[in-house]
């Protein structure tokens, strides 16, 4: 005789939001691997729970993607790193490479660099053009103040579109960094954080050469009158 199916263990009974957490991390991982063509159904196998339970948390594929891009968000913009940048106490090549390796770890990791290209792909006018809206009025517009201290420049005239296309190119390095890291093969090996300083070594000397600046030494703060 067949033996009668055995029906799937069912999930362990947790907390809400331990549940919920756990839905979400593995979703990241899923998706990240699979895609927005990814399906619930795939999702809550990969899981080990039922589409039932899923739907509990998130009832719709769209709410769960929601969340996800909010998860994603907290970690691709650190308000610091404007402060950081323009921090003419250190060196220029030190705050970019500090910036950059702070980027890195937080935006270049494998599930989120692999999800924001999705998304990327995805949203023509949504997310990524928010995201690089703010990057362009933050992080990118210090970046050219930083340059214009360094060469010895004023900083009071508007930013332009040649220089912002300046600070790009060196964007562009690092995130092809991640792309050779988590999309390209074969893979990007070798220390991150040392290819980083490399990138960044490479850039400011070429943009010193191109306007004839040396680099300017660090300011020293001023202590305050008692």
């Amino acid at each position: 005789m067949a033996k009668p199916a055995t029906k799937p263990d069912r999930a362990p009974r947790l907390q809400p939001a331990v549940r919920e957490r756990l839905i979400i991390d593995g979703a990241i991982r899923y998706f990240s691997a699979n895609g927005w063509i990814g399906t619930t159904a795939g999702l809550a196998r990969d899981l080990g729970i039922a589409q039932a339970l899923l739907f509990r948390y998130f009832p719709t594929k769209d709410a769960l993607i929601q969340r996800i891009y909010e998860e994603i968000e907290q970690h691709l913009f650190n308000p610091d790193w404007t402060a950081l940048i323009e921090d003419e106490t250190r060196p220029l090549q030190n705050r970019l490479v500090a910036f950059y390796q702070d980027y890195v770890a937080q935006v270049g990791t494998k599930d989120r660099f692999r999800l924001f290209l999705h998304e990327s792909l995805a949203c023509e006018d949504g997310h990524d053009t928010r995201y690089y809206g703010l990057m362009r009025r933050t992080i990118f517009a210090a970046m050219v103040r930083a340059l214009r201290r360094d060469a010895g420049l004023s900083t009071a005239a508007p930013l332009t579109e040649a220089e912002y296309e300046l600070v790009m190119s060196l964007h562009g390095m690092i995130q092809g960094l991640a792309l050779r890291r988590w999309v390209y093969r074969p893979r990007l090996t070798g220390n991150v954080d040392k290819l980083v300083e490399q990138k960044v070594a490479i850039f400011l000397g070429g943009v010193r050469t191109l306007v004839g600046a040396s680099p300017r030494k660090p300011t020293t703060k001023r202590k305050a009158k008692g």
